[in-house]
């Protein structure tokens, strides 16, 4: 599954979830998110043989 779509599920399956629990599983995802990005940055900018 792409991983956009992947997200969109995670957040319409959070929307029963409480508050509190929902939250944190955001922030988790977000930072790994986050971190992917980085990653996948860093990639695009290393330099080509």
């Amino acid at each position: 599954m792409p991983l956009d779509e992947l997200v969109a599920e995670a957040i319409e399956q959070g929307k029963n979830e409480p508050n509190d629990d929902i939250l944190d599983m955001f922030e988790t995802l977000h930072d790994r998110l986050v971190r992917a990005q980085g990653m996948v940055a860093e990639e695009i900018a290393r330099p080509r043989r």
